[in-house]
């Protein structure tokens, strides 16, 4: 079977987003996959699209063909991008649950992003990328990303400097901050009691090393609080998942 010049530039331009894809998207861009792995991932998945596709725009010249490349790993980008939030909004309220509890100090590497996390963030961000594997969101991300090539051909130049897109953005970010405030209050309003509490010992008792006792205490308080409010922490983070999708789908039309 032979493929025309046309129909080659549209599988390197499919290819060139599912990669902005797997740079950014939750699990896909994990660094415990090896490069080889994810490759292989991406030349297959944009094998899949290639034949579903409906038509093909006609053959780009050299200098174009390059800026729709890049075109098309800006969009890959964005998409992962947005797929992630909900991850990053999960491991922010783990962070605040840490520097409550006073764990912040104890960091370890975290090979999905590449970076230093604290205790209790990387045990949200397991939880929920668990969750994100079980509710099906890996192949929610694969057919929003089919969905973005009918809404988003190939080819088609994006509009970057929509107005719209900065405030999508914020909003999302907004949203972000939100939903890890939201996960982490309950740990936090459980270790403000605490803290009040020791000031109460403070007055009470002067002689009481309240400062040295609340970093032997807030920790066991703070895990305690954890395994209870688990349940509302799991449903709460079950019923984002479905959100990303919608995310996804408002980016496409502002990129339009």
């Amino acid at each position: 079977m032979e493929f025309s010049a046309a129909q080659i530039q549209v599988f390197l331009l499919i290819l060139f987003r599912i990669s902005g894809v797997m740079l950014r998207a939750p699990i896909l861009s994990s660094q415990n996959i090896p490069i080889l792995g994810r490759t292989a991932i991406a030349i297959w998945v944009s094998i899949i699209l290639w034949f579903v596709l409906p038509s093909a725009p006609g053959e780009f010249a050299g200098t174009v063909f390059l800026l729709a490349l890049v075109n098309e790993l800006i969009i890959g980008l964005l998409i992962g991008f947005v797929a992630e939030i909900i991850f990053l909004a999960v491991q922010s309220a783990g962070e605040l649950m840490d520097l409550q509890m006073g764990l912040s100090i104890a960091t370890t590497f975290d090979p999905i992003f590449g970076a230093q996390i604290s205790v209790i963030g990387r045990l949200t961000l397991m939880l929920s990328l668990l969750l994100f594997v079980v509710a099906g969101g890996h192949h929610m991300i694969l057919e929003s990303l089919h969905r973005s090539l009918e809404l988003l051909p190939v080819g088609v130049p994006i509009n970057l400097f929509s107005e719209n897109l900065p405030l999508f953005i914020g909003h999302t970010v907004q949203k972000m901050m939100l939903i890890s405030i939201q996960l982490a209050a309950p740990i936090i309003l459980l270790l403000f009691l605490a803290d009040f509490s020791f000031g109460i010992v403070s007055r009470v008792a002067p002689q009481v090393n309240v400062f040295m006792l609340g970093f032997q205490v807030k920790p066991s308080i703070g895990l305690i609080g954890i395994f209870f409010a688990l349940p509302l922490l799991v449903r709460h983070t079950v019923n984002l998942i479905p959100n990303i999708a919608h995310d996804l789908v408002a980016l496409m039309g502002i990129l339009k």
